[in-house]
């Protein structure tokens, strides 16, 4: 009897490491594939404009805000720069 007990709590604790297991797992995948929106109601003109620069050897990457500070909006700009090798 006491063997049988066992067993079904076994079960039981194992079940729920599963599922555990399974629920993490999904919620990391969705935190690692999520993409940044940007959504506004109706036309909303920011007055930002990125800008890249290239010369051949040096790349200026940098945000410009062109509308006057009483008229615009501030604008919250994030760049995300990264490197990587391109084979072919």
């Amino acid at each position: 009897m006491k063997a049988k007990r066992k067993k079904q709590v076994s079960a039981v604790v194992a079940a729920v490491l599963v599922v555990a297991i399974a629920l993490t797992g999904t919620y990391a995948w969705q935190s690692i594939s999520q993409r940044a929106r940007n959504e506004a109601d109706g036309f909303v003109n920011p007055g930002g404009r990125l800008h890249d620069d290239f010369n051949g050897q040096n790349k200026d990457i940098y945000v410009e805000n062109f509308t006057d500070p009483e008229d615009g909006s501030p604008i919250f700009a994030r760049v995300r720069l990264y490197e990587y090798m391109e084979i072919g």
